[in-house]
């Protein structure tokens, strides 16, 4: 699956628009064979990469830590293939190449999660630069801090 969305992701022209871009994103989970983790989707800029890289290197392997326990883009555990719908319902541009989208995401009848997608153009793409959502308090990035700096800890612990 990840080859399908870096094949998505690449095919699109350099004037890709950011909600083609979430389309992009979303469309792996309508196919019930996903099984890639999303921190591993060519899907965020070089700065959001690198900050997964540092998280990835102390993440527990034992046990699971505040990110390593739901997909970040659906906000959830587990999703039924097709039942996710995501839909745009803000745009803001924040700067020359930046823009925070808002996207409305159903899971089920009645249940829809809100995040919004700080997006940069990176080499003629726009990629996910923050992600803010339930699951992320002040901030994918934030969170990757917060939980990197406890894995830290975790690990001086035990030892």
């Amino acid at each position: 699956m990840m080859i399908v969305a870096a094949l998505a992701l690449a095919a699109a022209p350099a004037a890709t628009t950011p909600e083609a871009v979430i389309t992009a994103i979303y469309a792996p989970f309508r196919k019930a064979e996903m099984k890639d983790a999303e921190w591993e989707r060519p899907i965020f800029t070089s700065r959001l990469k690198a900050l997964i890289a540092r998280w990835r290197a102390v993440t527990p392997t034992d046990e699971v830590d505040d990110l390593s326990d739901f997909d970040w883009l659906c906000q959830c555990q587990d999703w039924d293939a097709g039942g996710l719908r995501e839909r745009i319902t803000g745009r803001r541009v924040l700067g020359r190449g930046r823009m925070l989208v808002s996207v409305s995401l159903g899971k089920a009848p009645g249940r829809r999660e809100r995040l919004q997608f700080v997006l940069s153009r990176e080499g003629g793409t726009w990629l996910i630069d923050d992600i803010y959502a339930s699951g992320f308090r002040g901030g994918l990035r934030a969170a990757l801090l917060r939980t990197t700096a406890a894995d830290i800890a975790l690990r001086k612990q035990a030892r």
